[in-house]
């Protein structure tokens, strides 16, 4: 099938350029004029110079060819080349210029500066059509005769004669006649079409003439096993098996990409050879390649993968490893008065903390925090306080606690204390659950609660305004029943033998507000004043103030 394929095509060529032959005029005509070029793509309209001064007309036919200019990695000669893409047809033609659309399938969109050629006119009108030319006449050769060139043009008649007598003859005769012909007369104008179609016949055909598919040349002596897989920056080793060729070329690109980037393979032990392909080339996610064998005399085939069908390998990224967090250490101690009852003494908390805590990251685990603290208060209730006029209850926890802040995004995060302490009566103990909008480094906003065994509940809601560098604010509002907001245990009170408040205290609130100071970006003194109470006339003022070092 491939030598019929070859034979037809070289018949057909010859036949073109022997009709071509009546005079020196017409065969400029078909070589030159006969060519054109895309200037231009508008949606659907392929823009091309060749216009009705070129012989061109509405309906004709013309091919459409990619050319390529390269130089051979291996025997480093300039090759120039074009590829067919497929045919247009012209559908309006002016003088100078036509717009064509694709004619069936393109093997690749046009492009600016794709190459056209004119292969012949729509029929004129009350004129039939030339009859098409089935295969088996095209293998049988060219039919024009010698006679039909110019008497003005020996050469011509000359060429005629010598395609007729090629008719059915192998492609390795045609070869040799072509360039006989051309050593003959190098300096004739039809050298470089005879040279171009001998060129072609020896792409088609091996050098004895004998019909290779271009596809699988070399292929069936060759052995080579695919990599699967590959790691993005690292570089890959690619290698292959050819017992009978001299050299090949690996052909590279990353995946997107236009043009490939030739590595010569070297031979690495008896019909083997091998090429790497340099981590630069190495992106993820993919990277096509083909290879082609190069023979001694530098001519190159396919061996795995085309420049139009290429080998693929996925490419990874690598798994970066994260360093080690470098947690940021802070060291705090606060301390804070509240009054109730107008400064009386008889319901007021006085409560100390200080603890010791690492960051680490904005996700995931943030912080961890370790303290103590000193709750030391007095109260009762309103009616035991005020209206009876009972002394208010003595209460006290001395505890320590473990704390940690869990981010589920930089947004949002959960903070969990867990207390435990003594107390008069023995072991008590407590905790906090704070929800935090916010990055605790920016202006953020907690809400959650804490109970104190004894002492009672608190619900917080606290902003911490860090908009000014030097100057952090902290606005907070409670709702507590603290310091006193569980009753009593018996025996320790007995309420008709003691002038002591038993009862737990009233539900109050508290709004405070904190104002720091960074002496340095480490340090930070801050004072805070507050006012609270549980009614308007059982209310009273606070005050407090702490420090913070970081590093």
């Amino acid at each position: 099938m491939t030598r019929r394929c070859g034979r037809a095509i070289v018949s057909a060529i010859a036949f073109a350029a022997c009709c071509s032959l009546a005079t020196p005029a017409a065969f400029a005509q078909a070589t030159a004029d006969a060519n054109g070029t895309v200037l231009g793509i508008d949606a659907d309209d392929i823009v091309v110079d060749l216009g009705a001064s070129k012989g061109a007309s509405e309906g004709v036919i013309v091919e459409l060819w990619r050319p390529f200019k390269l130089r051979h990695p291996v025997t480093r000669q300039m090759l120039t080349d074009r590829f067919r893409i497929g045919a247009l047809r012209l559908v309006q033609v002016r003088s100078a210029l036509a717009l064509a659309r694709p004619e069936g399938e393109l093997a690749r969109p046009p492009a600016v500066g794709d190459i056209v050629i004119l292969l012949g006119k729509a029929p004129a009108a009350g004129r039939p059509a030339a009859t098409a030319t089935t295969e088996s006449d095209a293998s049988a050769g060219p039919t024009a005769e010698p006679h039909g060139a110019d008497a003005a043009d020996p050469e011509g008649r000359e060429l005629c004669t010598m395609f007729d007598a090629l008719k059915g003859q192998p492609p390795a005769a045609r070869i040799a006649r072509y360039e006989q012909q051309v050593r003959t007369r190098p300096q004739s104008r039809y050298a470089r079409v005879l040279r171009e179609e001998a060129i072609y016949l020896r792409r088609l055909h091996g050098a004895d003439g004998g019909a290779v598919e271009p596809k699988t040349a070399g292929r069936a002596a060759s052995t080579f096993h695919p990599p699967e897989s590959a790691v993005a920056n690292e570089p890959l080793t690619i290698g292959v098996e050819m017992p009978s060729a001299s050299g090949a070329v690996l052909h590279v690109r990353h995946a997107g990409e236009v043009a490939y980037l030739s590595h010569p393979m070297h031979a690495a032990g008896a019909g083997y050879f091998r090429a790497t392909i340099a981590p630069v080339q190495m992106k993820a996610p993919q990277v096509e390649y083909f290879i082609e064998s190069v023979n001694t005399q530098g001519a190159a085939a396919p061996l795995v993968g085309t420049a139009e069908a290429p080998q693929t390998v996925e490419v990874q990224e690598p798994p970066r490893p994260e360093p080690p967090p470098n947690p940021s250490a802070t060291v705090a101690v606060f301390t804070d008065y509240a009054d109730y009852n107008r400064l009386r003494g008889n319901d007021f908390a006085w409560q100390t903390e200080g603890y010791f805590g690492l960051r680490y990251r904005d996700v995931g685990v943030r912080a961890v925090r370790s303290g103590f603290g000193v709750y030391r208060g007095v109260g009762g209730s309103v009616y035991d306080l005020d209206a009876l006029r009972l002394r208010g209850r003595k209460v006290g926890l001395t505890y320590g606690y473990l704390e940690g802040e869990y981010a589920t995004s930089a947004f949002i995060g959960l903070i969990a204390r867990l207390a435990l302490g003594l107390t008069d009566e023995g072991v008590n103990g407590g905790g906090q659950f704070f929800v935090r909008l916010g990055n605790d480094k920016l202006t953020n906003l907690l809400l959650g609660c804490e109970v104190l065994g004894s002492i009672g509940l608190r619900g917080i809601a606290e902003l911490q305004w860090n908009t000014l560098p030097r100057v952090p604010i902290v606005i907070r509002t409670e709702v507590t029943n603290q310091p006193a907001g569980a009753p009593a245990r018996r025996p320790f009170f007995n309420p008709e033998t003691t002038d002591v408040s038993t009862q737990d205290g009233d539900i109050g609130a508290r709004a405070m507000v904190q104002i720091g100071y960074r002496l340095v970006p480490s340090f930070t003194l801050a004072i805070r004043a507050s006012y609270e109470g549980r009614t308007i006339q059982h209310a009273g003022p606070g005050a407090g103030v702490g420090a913070t070092y970081s590093w």
